[in-house]
């Protein structure tokens, strides 16, 4: 009597079914919510207080990404303040703030060669060039780098084509900092995922007031001079006239 099994009524059996599939959604609520959460929002700080003005952060990106020589994706700006004896020299790290401006410019009005992703990195695709007239291209250059507020956009001498800073995205794909992040001595650039609130960004962005030269961008300051923020727009890249005039030149 004790191996009988009892067979379970039909309401018995739809309360059971009920459950069980209130569980599953449950489930999958949990497991559609964590996949949310999985979404990565990729942000640099810049903590100024920390730089020391080494540069090492602009020649690990020039070599990372074979930057031609007159143009950059990040570096360092200086500024001394006060008068001899007491002078105090302060350094900005200067890159694009993954702002988006010129994604919409171009996916707007342009070729769509720039574009934001999802976790917020904006990469510009050689694909949408290839094939176009010179004319179509300088228009493209002319439209994304006009809409650029901190002017981070550059003109390749070699290709023709206008490139910026990616946050090193072949990097960060394979779970690596970027370059110039890696390669920071003092620890004055910090790279992580916004959306984790464990995250060492997070957490300097929550203990630490921030300020952004771009109000849509991904790049945080800390620490950084008010007449450095104000001085970064208007300080343009290098004309890529200039390798034309004789003025610059890519060779010793």
């Amino acid at each position: 009597m004790g191996g009988e099994k009892k067979e379970l009524s039909r309401k018995e059996f739809l309360s059971l079914s009920a459950a069980v599939a209130g569980a599953g959604l449950v489930s999958a609520a949990n497991n559609a919510q964590a996949g949310e959460k999985k979404k990565a929002k990729w942000a640099m700080v810049m903590d100024a207080r920390r730089c020391i003005g080494c540069h090492a952060c602009t020649v690990a990106c020039k070599a990372e990404n074979e930057v031609p020589l007159g143009v950059w994706r990040t570096h360092i700006r200086a500024q001394e303040k006060g008068q001899y004896p007491h002078t105090k020299r302060y350094f900005f790290q200067w890159i694009c703030n993954h702002c988006g401006h010129c994604a919409l410019a171009s996916q707007g009005g342009g070729l769509g060669s720039f574009y934001r992703r999802d976790d917020g990195i904006v990469l510009f695709d050689y694909k949408k060039l290839q094939g176009k007239t010179p004319a179509e291209i300088k228009a493209e250059a002319d439209l994304v780098i006009s809409s650029c507020p901190v002017e981070a956009i550059y003109i390749n001498p070699f290709t023709g084509f206008p490139e910026k800073c990616t946050f090193c995205v072949h990097r960060v794909e394979k779970g690596l900092v970027p370059a110039c992040v890696q390669t920071c001595i003092p620890r004055a650039r910090v790279f992580g995922d916004l959306a984790d609130p464990d995250s060492a960004v997070s957490r300097l962005i929550a203990s630490n007031p921030t300020q952004k030269l771009c109000p849509d961008g991904n790049v945080f300051y800390i620490g950084a001079e008010g007449q450095q923020i104000d001085a970064i727009q208007g300080s343009r890249q290098v004309d890529p006239a200039d390798f034309e005039k004789g003025i610059l030149t890519q060779y010793i």
